[in-house]
């Protein structure tokens, strides 16, 4: 039953150790030019203005106009 309980515990704790360890999780969802967001492809609303680290795209919500 411990050792059971042992790889439990194990699993259940090693996702917050690796998202720490992840550089790319800090990175995503951060803002960037012109009140952007970083994340890893645009939605159809927003538009790309620049391009973050890890060749993230920076979204801004809206359009360009024509």
């Amino acid at each position: 039953m411990k050792p059971l309980l042992i790889v439990f515990l194990f699993l259940f704790l090693w996702d917050p150790v690796l998202t720490g360890l992840n550089p790319l999780s800090s990175e995503m969802h951060t803002k960037c030019y012109k009140n952007g967001i970083c994340r890893l492809e645009c939605y159809q609303s927003e538009m790309i203005v620049a391009y973050c680290k890890f060749q993230l795209e920076c979204c801004v919500t809206g359009n360009p106009p024509p």
